[in-house]
């Protein structure tokens, strides 16, 4: 019986976790599946942990970084690619053909706004990808300066 529960309540948070994404391409690299990979580091932030951190515009915050492993990364890049297709706005940078960096509006309003920031990078010798899906009341700018405000 408890594994059912335990079953049950993986599921739900797994669901819960990919709503934000819905319909994108990338809402798969968010999954659980993805979380318990030894190389990927994941945040996701939403509702009252937002606030606390004072971030009273963002609905959703979610990361995640792959580091050393090439085919996963290819992956999260083949996604973001499909979904920036889409964007209203975007901004991107190619290296040796790959994507390097991408910041991509994919539109909604108020709180249903919706970003993807995706930046590919070596890191000590080995592959770095970091993608992070935003979803709350900003504008482009405002999601550019929350990006950049630690980098001072």
């Amino acid at each position: 019986m408890r594994r059912w529960i335990l079953l049950l309540v993986m599921l739900t948070c797994g669901v819960a976790m990919m709503m934000g994404q819905e319909g994108l391409n990338v809402a798969p690299c968010f999954s659980p599946s993805y979380a318990s990979n030894g190389k990927v580091t994941m945040v996701t932030m939403t509702g009252e942990q937002l606030k606390w951190a004072g971030q009273a515009g963002l609905k959703s915050y979610r990361s995640i970084s792959v580091s050393g492993d090439d085919e996963l990364s290819a992956q999260i890049e083949r996604a973001v690619r499909k979904d920036g297709a889409k964007a209203d706005y975007k901004e991107t940078s190619y290296k040796d053909g790959k994507l390097h960096f991408g910041f991509y509006s994919l539109g909604g309003r108020g709180s249903g706004r919706r970003y993807l920031l995706y930046l590919n990078r070596p890191a000590d010798g080995e592959s770095k990808t970091t993608l992070i899906y935003i979803q709350g009341d900003m504008t482009p700018a405002e999601v550019k300066k929350l990006m950049n405000r630690d980098k001072k």
